[in-house]
Formats: structure tokens, C-alpha cells, sequence
């Protein structure tokens, strides 16, 4: 097993790094076969040793740029080394013209600051920009990327003070480098991180800085005080802004889980809703054809069979059967065509509802030799939606289909009344009836039971109520009421 497949091991096994022991050998570490070893288990120092390195190797997650602002911080950091010491020439110069360039170059300050004792600080200033801008070093150092590049780059400016204290720290151009850094502590950290570096910054100024004779000893560490606390203030505010933003990213991110659950959840629906509506759309098209081919295909089979039997008694009459049987076919044939093509009752889009009605009603009664009796408005007074308008001469249409082919009866009455917001279609007949109680029986599948079911199912789509009453030999009455949602402004126009 490699080094680093047990070190993945390891993490697993205990990713906290606060490990209890194993179950069954009271120790923790790699697993066997992982190192060389002489005895069954590996001492505990050196196992919790290992589990420690392994869990802190786990990458921490920064706060977004906080590398790119440290990186930036120590390219400033960067230009100040190499043109800090041309500038205290410069500014030598300015205030004292006398001086020569190789005798301002000579201050004791300016030396330290040259180039050749500065280059062990400029090469800690260039490796600590390698590890922020290699990509790779983020993940080798894992959590310890943060506090390891903020110690390389404490480094220099703690030398830098050393070498160029001052009575008021606030008068050291390093105190802004310090200022920028605990500003980084706060941005990573938690506040009592701040506290241990402004206290051990104030601690190390305390001792390195020079105590004047000539005042009191207040003053100077006045001015610690000063800057301990505006460090703190700073820190504190920027701690919180980070806090804040922490927070509203994790909301931000749990409602990106929310509205991931939510579209997952409308998917569903919508897929779920694609599928009902495919199967009601089927529902829709068995309908349309029971009611259009499969009334023609039933008409026409009645007519032939009637042609059969008169052939030889009576060719006349046979032949008028014949005659009437193809045109039963064209019929059938072109509402086919017309429900393949629109899906709509097409007499409703010529006629309207209440002539439509008229038409099936006269067209019934004359097909089954019965008298009519209609009850019809002129007109609406509230104009239904299409889809009531086609249920309605849908259930007629299906209703006075079943008197003509199994009532047998002399009257046929069809009424067609509005009632304020509802509309009423009543067709009853004198017929012979029909067995309700035997269409009900599931594995009945006569065509009756397939047309009542569709008309109680056109009935629930329009939001209707559809009433079937029959006793054997007292006819059918079959009750629709729908309700009309239309202005009720006006009456319905003329079609």
C-alpha cells in the first residue's frame, strides 16, 4: 500500500484528528501493511502523531479573495523593500543639501535598508508570492496554507521594525503593513486570533522600540494602547463584515438547494402532468371517435343488417336501406375526417349550441320514427365557454344515439334551459329502458356502459353534474346540468 493511500486511510478513519481508538485494538493509525513495523500495533504517541499530520493536511476553505488581496499586499510589500532605501536617500538630500549622495547613502538606517541586507527579506517577500500564486501549493498545505503564509510574510516586517523603530509606533511606515495583516487575521480567522497577534505585536514593539528619557513612560505606551485598540476596532468591523457575508452565503446557498429541490420537484410535477394529460387527451379522442365513427359504424350495421332481411321480401324497401346505408357511411366518413382534423364538434362552430341541439334532436327523432317534443331558447343569456358548449351536445348527441338504438320508443322530449349561472339539458324518452344496476357491474363492456362512462366523464371535465334515471319499460331521463362561466353583460350572439 503507498504512503499516500494510507494517509487517505487515515483521514477517513479519523477525519477530526480527536480519535477514541479502534474497537478492537485500542489504538489508532494506519491500517496494516501501511509501514514496516516489529510488533502488532504501532505505539499510540507515534499513531496519534500521524492521524494529527494527516487530518490537519485537509484543505481549509478560505474565504473568497482572500488570496489575491494577501497577494497583492505583498507585491506593494515587494516594491516598498527595493525603492525604501532610494527614497530615505532622497528625502536626506531634500533636507539636508550638504550632503553628497555617498554620505546620505552612509546613514546608519539607510544601510541596513540596502539591497544587500535586505535580500534574505525580499527572498521570503518572492517565496511567500510563489505559495499565493501556485495553485498547487493550496492543496499540498491544506489548512496550513493560511497561518504558514502569514508567518513568512510577519517575518520581514518584524525585521523591518527592529531595524527602524520609532518613539511613536504609529510614525513606522511598517505599522501600516501591521494594520493590513491583522486586517488578513480577522478576514481568515476567529476573533481571538486577533487578540494573540495585536498582543504579541504590542509585546514585541513594547521591547524592540526606543523608551525616551525625556518622557514619561505613559506616553509611549499610550501610543501602544492607541494602536492596539484601533487594531482591534478595525479587526473587529472587518470580522463582522466577513461573518456576515459567510452568512449570507450559506443562505444564498442553501436557497440554490431549495430552488435546485423545487425545480427537481416542478420536473416531476410537469412530468407527471404531461402524462396525465396524455392520458386524458386519449380519453378525449376515444370519446371523440365513439362518437362520431363509432355511432355512424353502428348505424350503418343496423342498415345493412335490415338490407339483408328485406332483400328478398321486399327489394324496394331494401334498396332505399341501401341508399340511406351509404350515405350513413359518407356521413360517418366525413365526421371522422373532421374530428381527426379539429377535434370539435364542427355543427357547433356552424350552427351553435342551441340550433345544434335542434339538429340532432330532429335528425333522432326521424331516424327512430318517434315524435318531438323540444323545449329550446331563442337564445343564451350568458355565452358558455366552447368547452361546455361541446360537452353538452356531446352527452345530447350520445343521449338521443341510445334512444335510437335501444329505446324503441314514440316520444322523445329534449329541453334546453339557463338558470342564472347554470344550463339544464333534459332528454327523456318513453322507451323500454335501460338496466342501470347491470351497466354498472365492472367487466361489462357493452357499448351502453362505454358510452354512459364517457358522458359522465364529459360531464366532471365541463364541472357538471349528469343524472340517469330508468325504469324498464318507463323510458330514460338523462339531466345535465353545467355551469356557465360568461359575462353576463349580454345575451350570447347569434351564430
Amino acid at each position: 500500500m503507498s504512503h499516500d493511500a494510507c494517509l487517505l486511510k487515515a483521514i477517513q478513519s479519523c477525519p477530526s484528528g480527536d480519535c477514541k481508538g479502534s474497537t478492537t485494538t485500542g489504538t489508532v493509525g494506519p491500517p496494516r501493511g501501511c509501514f514496516a513495523k516489529t510488533g502488532p500495533s504501532y505505539p499510540q504517541f507515534i499513531e496519534k502523531m500521524l492521524v494529527w499530520y494527516t487530518s490537519a493536511m485537509i484543505e481549509r476553505t478560505r474565504e473568497p479573495g482572500f488570496v489575491q488581496a494577501y497577494r497583492l499586499f505583498v507585491v506593494i510589500r515587494i516594491i516598498f523593500w527595493l525603492v525604501v532605501g532610494p527614497v530615505l536617500v532622497i528625502i536626506e538630500l531634500a533636507g539636508n543639501p550638504n550632503l553628497s549622495p555617498e554620505q546620505a547613502a552612509n546613514q546608519p538606517l539607510i544601510q541596513q535598508l540596502a539591497l544587500p541586507n535586505i535580500a534574505p527579506l525580499l527572498f521570503l517577500e518572492a517565496l511567500l508570492l510563489v505559495l499565493l500564486s501556485w495553485p498547487e501549493a493550496l492543496h499540498r498545505l491544506g489548512r496550513w496554507f493560511v497561518p504558514l503564509t502569514l508567518v513568512i510574510g510577519a517575518v520581514p516586517l518584524l525585521v523591518g521594525y527592529y531595524w527602524w523603530p520609532a518613539e511613536n509606533p504609529l510614525q513606522s511606515p511598517f505599522t501600516m503593513f501591521f494594520f493590513v495583516t491583522v486586517l488578513l487575521i480577522a478576514w481568515e480567522y476567529q476573533y481571538r486570533y486577533v487578540f494573540a497577534y495585536v498582543f504579541g505585536l504590542t509585546v514585541y514593539q513594547a521591547l524592540v522600540s526606543p523608551w525616551p528619557t525625556h518622557v514619561p513612560w505613559t506616553v509611549p505606551v499610550g501610543w501602544l494602547v492607541l494602536q492596539g485598540v484601533m487594531m482591534l476596532l478595525a479587526a473587529y468591523v472587518t470580522a463582522t463584515l466577513v461573518s456576515v457575508q459567510r452568512q449570507q452565503r450559506s443562505a444564498l446557498a442553501q436557497a440554490y438547494e431549495q430552488q435546485a429541490a423545487a425545480n427537481e420537484q416542478l420536473q416531476q410535477y410537469a412530468t407527471t402532468l404531461e402524462e396525465l394529460s396524455i392520458s386524458r387527451e386519449r380519453n378525449r379522442l376515444a370519446r371523440e371517435l365513439h362518437d362520431t365513427l363509432a355511432h355512424s359504424l353502428s348505424a350503418l350495421t343496423v342498415q345493412l343488417e335490415a338490407v339483408t332481411v328485406l332483400w328478398s321480401s321486399n327489394p324496394e324497401r331494401a334498396r332505399r336501406l341501401l341508399d340511406q346505408a351509404s350515405e350513413t357511411a359518407r356521413t360517418g366518413l366525413a365526421e371522422a375526417r373532421r374530428a381527426l382534423q379539429a377535434l370539435r364538434a364542427s355543427p357547433l362552430q356552424d350552427l351553435g349550441l342551441i340550433l345544434a341541439v335542434r339538429e340532432l334532436a330532429e335528425v333522432a327523432a326521424k331516424r327512430s320514427g318517434a315524435q318531438l317534443e323540444l323545449a329550446l331558447p331563442d337564445r343564451l343569456g350568458r355565452c358558455p365557454s366552447p368547452t361546455v358548449e361541446q360537452g353538452v351536445y356531446r352527452i345530447a348527441q350520445e343521449t338521443l344515439e341510445n334512444v335510437i338504438r335501444h329505446a324503441g320508443a314514440h316520444m322523445i322530449r329534449v329541453r334546453l334551459e339557463q338558470t342564472g349561472a347554470e344550463m339544464t339539458l333534459t332528454i327523456e324518452d318513453d322507451g323500454q329502458g335501460v338496466d342501470l344496476e347491470t351497466l354498472q357491474i365492472p367487466g361489462t363492456d357493452t357499448d351502453d356502459r362505454f358510452g354512459i362512462l364517457g358522458m359522465q366523464e364529459r360531464a366532471a371535465l365541463i364541472g357538471g353534474q349528469l343524472e340517469i334515471s330508468s325504469q324498464a319499460g318507463q323510458g330514460t331521463s338523462v339531466r345535465l346540468t353545467a355551469p356557465v362561466e360568461g359575462q353576463a353583460d349580454g345575451p350570447c350572439p347569434d351564430l
